[in-house]
């Protein structure tokens, strides 16, 4: 899963992948999100994407299809169905991927400096104890 917060953020998550599995929240910024959406499936045609319109925007729905939204949940949606249909998802992208035959991973996230576990005795961090008192 990676999480988007920008046009970049978001051309970068789908980037490469064969059929991701996209989530978009119209929010208080129906025409930002929608750009998104239009944006996403450019860049990942396959992808299947759930759009949310919890305000239920006028012709909002509509205009989702349109540009090529899976489908469209208008008006509140709970956490549970929402999970639910992306759960359902989840294993029919792997078989798209899969029959396209190549799909390129989200780049793994770094891996911490080998000198990071020098920082809190650098810092002044106190010692542990010793394992034996002195004299055993």
């Amino acid at each position: 899963m990676v999480e988007s917060r920008s046009p970049a953020d978001l051309a970068a998550a789908v980037a490469g992948a064969a059929c991701p599995v996209v989530l978009i929240d119209l929010g208080r910024r129906p025409r930002a999100a929608l750009d998104d959406l239009d944006r996403a499936l450019a860049l990942a045609p396959d992808a299947l994407v759930l759009v949310l319109d919890p305000e239920a925007h006028a012709g909002a729905a509509l205009l989702a299809r349109e540009l090529g939204a899976t489908h469209v949940l208008s008006g509140p949606a709970t956490p549970p169905a929402v999970a639910a249909l992306v759960g359902r998802w989840l294993p029919l992208a792997r078989r798209r991927a899969e029959a396209a035959g190549w799909s390129v991973s989200p780049p793994d996230p770094p891996e911490p400096e080998p000198w990071n576990w020098l920082t809190p005795l650098l810092n002044g961090a106190p010692e542990a104890p010793p394992e034996h008192p002195p004299g055993d």
